[in-house]
């Protein structure tokens, strides 16, 4: 039996949580021995530890902290040491940046033989942090790079690991965690987005497209599936803009709730700054919907252009690739056709949990 210890700082609602929760509950119970150690960005911890209901262990430690605290960060530093000291796990696999500083930092000292890290997305990539933030977690990410094997989470995420001089770098793409249900038939034209509403999802750029594409296509709609720190501020730029009865933003919805407004969909834009390997984008293919995605590492991994979808290199192409999309139905249908298939044969849950017993039992 193998003892393996998931690390992840933030737990709770999103996309590295529900994969760390996916790792927990479909490891093969007759070949790894699962713990959890924890803390939640979002939610109650004892909702993200019924959601990992495959560890048979698990350790809250609310030390762990998005940002760096000195404090926090040794109060942390400290108890992943004990735990690592007095469980002994063989294998040791930490998620997102502060949790992976920590725990390859932790696990060496105690002596594991086997650490893993995987970025979902580096913190000196990430552009609303200040520039002196970015060049300091660039400098730890390439100490720390030295540590272990990074399990990066797309291509792009394995280059970037690889630059920073990472030694041993695998690639185990994230998985797309629900069902490939098709479409809903409607009425109408309507163009959306789903995730959180936030700077690295460029909401801005959003309500152009709203703005233009509306103006330009008689008849269409478009849809904000989700909420976030700047849906107040989004919304007043609709209403201001006088759009308010050409979009909808509907806030947080339950996960099944938000796929079903996927369904409901013709076109799916996600026009991010930046990003580890976007679930939204899996989600979106795996329901059949034509993407058209900012061309960046990350949703390059994802949608290959022209073949499931469309990258765009800025807001007029972005335009310019939603209105061919509404106006070439056929167009439509093949893109999120090939899109499906491209997510089951290449982001599937047994392949990345296949791919990680094998790295975890070398």
């Amino acid at each position: 039996m193998i003892k393996v210890f998931e690390v992840v700082e933030c737990g709770g609602p999103g996309g590295t949580g529900e994969q760390v929760a996916a790792i927990c509950n479909g490891l093969d119970p007759s070949r790894f021995d699962v713990g959890l150690i924890y803390a939640v960005r979002g939610g109650a911890p004892g909702d993200y530890r019924a959601q990992c209901r495959g560890a048979k262990t698990a350790f809250y430690v609310p030390e762990m902290t998005r940002e760096i605290s000195p404090v926090q960060d040794a109060l942390a530093l400290r108890r992943l040491y004990r735990l690592f000291a007095d469980l002994r796990p063989d294998a040791v696999h930490a998620h997102s940046s502060k949790a992976g500083v920590l725990a390859r930092v932790a696990a060496k000292a105690a002596g594991v033989q086997k650490i893993f890290y995987s970025p979902h997305g580096y913190g000196f990539l990430m552009q609303d942090r200040s520039r002196a933030s970015r060049s300091l977690y660039r400098l730890i990410e390439t100490g720390a790079s030295k540590v272990g094997t990074t399990i990066a989470v797309s291509p792009s995420e394995a280059e970037a690991a690889r630059r920073l001089g990472g030694r041993r770098v695998q690639t185990v793409c994230d998985a797309y965690l629900g069902d490939f249900a098709g479409p809903l038939p409607h009425d109408g034209t309507l163009v959306g987005s789903c995730g959180r509403m936030t700077f690295a999802r460029d909401p801005d750029a959003w309500v152009h497209l709203v703005q233009r594409l509306t103006d330009s296509r008689n008849g269409v709609k478009c849809v904000w599936i989700g909420g976030g720190e700047d849906e107040a501020r989004t919304r007043a730029h609709l209403a201001n803009m006088n759009l308010t009865g050409k979009v909808d933003v509907t806030g947080w919805l339950a996960a099944a709730e938000a796929r079903e407004r996927l369904r409901g969909l013709d076109v799916f834009v996600h026009y991010s700054r930046w990003d580890a390997m976007p679930n939204a984008v899996l989600e979106a293919m795996a329901l059949g919907l034509p993407v058209v995605a900012s061309d960046i590492p990350g949703n390059r991994d994802a949608v290959v252009h022209g073949v499931t979808g469309l990258l765009a290199k800025s807001e007029a192409e972005l335009l310019e690739h939603c209105q061919q999309l509404i106006d070439e139905p056929a167009l439509r249908r093949r893109l999120g056709e090939a899109g499906r298939r491209r997510v089951q044969s290449e982001f599937s849950r047994e392949r990345m949990l296949s791919e990680l017993s094998r790295l975890y039992a070398s």
